[in-house]
Order: C-alpha cells, then sequence, then structure tokens
C-alpha cells in the first residue's frame, strides 16, 4: 500500500476485535437501525457544531434523523399492532402481519403517523397516551410538509419526466440548529421514549395474558 492509499484510508482500530462488526438475525428491527441512523445523524450534528458551518453536511443529518423518526415510527405501528391483536381486536382493519407490510411499504411521516395515531387508540392506555403528544404531531406534520415523498433529504433533484425539479431551487440561508435540534429531539423522543413506553406496555400484555391463560380463565 503506497503513500496515496493510505491517505485515502481510515485509521484502522487499536485492537483488531474492534474491526469487526456484527449485523442481522432475529434481532435486528426497524427500531435497532432507527437507533443507527440517529446515532450517525447525531454525531455528525455535533461534528458540524463544534467544527464550524460545512455546507455538505446538513441535508444529510437531516436525512438520516428523518430516516430515524420513519424507521422509528414503521416500528411503532408493528408493536401497536401485535399489542391490538393480542388484546382481542376484531375491528375492521386487517393488523395482519401481511398487511401491515403493505401499509408500511411508504416513506411517508403522515401517512405513518397517522397510522400510529389509529393503533395507539386500539391499546388500553391512559387517554392522553393514546395519541401521539400535540408538539411532536406539530414536528411530524411540518417533517412531512418539507420533505413528504422521503426524497429531499437524499437527491439534488427529485422527481420524474415532467414533474422532475431540483429539491431546492433557490439558494437559503437557514438557521440550520434550530431546525436540527428540534427535529433531534423529536428523533430521540419516538426512537427511546415512544418505544421504551409501547415495549413496557406490551412485556406487561404478555405477562398478562399467559397469567390468565395458566390460570385457566
Amino acid at each position: 500500500m503506497d503513500d496515496d492509499d493510505l491517505q485515502l484510508s481510515l485509521p484502522r482500530p487499536q485492537w483488531s476485535t474492534a474491526e469487526i462488526a456484527i449485523w442481522g438475525g432475529t434481532s435486528e428491527d426497524d427500531l435497532t437501525l432507527a437507533m443507527g441512523y440517529l446515532d450517525v445523524a447525531e454525531i455528525a450534528a455535533r461534528h458540524w457544531i463544534s467544527h464550524g458551518p460545512n455546507d455538505a453536511l446538513p441535508i444529510p443529518i437531516l436525512y438520516n434523523y428523518r430516516h430515524s423518526i420513519e424507521l422509528s415510527l414503521k416500528w411503532l405501528i408493528r408493536t401497536a399492532a401485535r399489542c391490538a391483536v393480542r388484546a382481542g381486536y376484531c375491528g375492521p382493519e386487517d393488523l395482519s402481519p401481511a398487511r401491515l407490510d403493505d401499509r408500511l411499504h411508504t416513506h411517508n411521516i403522515k401517512k405513518l403517523a397517522d397510522c400510529f395515531n389509529r393503533y395507539l387508540a386500539l391499546l388500553d392506555l391512559p387517554t392522553q397516551e393514546q395519541r401521539i403528544d400535540p408538539e411532536s404531531w406539530n414536528q411530524l406534520t411540518l417533517l412531512d410538509s418539507e420533505d413528504a415523498t422521503g426524497e429531499r433529504f437524499r437527491y439534488a433533484v427529485v422527481g420524474r419526466g415532467s414533474m422532475q425539479g431540483r429539491a431546492r431551487p433557490e439558494q437559503q440561508n437557514v438557521n440550520f440548529y434550530e431546525q436540527v435540534n428540534e427535529l433531534h429531539q423529536l428523533a430521540h423522543l419516538l426512537c427511546h421514549g415512544y418505544s421504551a413506553h409501547l415495549g413496557v406496555f406490551e412485556d406487561w400484555q404478555v405477562e398478562y395474558f399467559e397469567e390468565m391463560r395458566d390460570a385457566g380463565w
């Protein structure tokens, strides 16, 4: 390896075991990936804050936060649906895994948030917990208005054919810190707040129904 190759290479970890990454398997789901995207977004955002403006970073940072939010919502929807079915839901909406796969085949934040709200309302939770809190809902709606298709933070040019155009047609000076800080808080709330709360609820639900089954009810 010559000097040019060494300059292009990432620094090797101090320990050989640190060179190994583990992924896949049954423990990998949308939430684990959401946490990873959130970590990447936060590391990059903190780098942008501490090392001074780098205008190549903000859009990729927004994309990683947005994708973490999207994956968190998909995990929350699947979990809420499982809990509703376990509790005996037999209403008009098909909550089967196959139908959920179809329903979640979208990048639209508003559709995902609406779906999560519907499923929260099916659960035996306090009334104020049966909907996304108003502040988070406003942030999700704003995020959807900025990138409804999941393309504007990924590409410079979006759309197809006659509908194709620049994602950001005019140069702007944006207070990126304020924008990304709100997205940072929202992503953490969904990834670590709502998910933890719903995870505890599901654990309690599973234990409750197992006890009822063992008691012969």
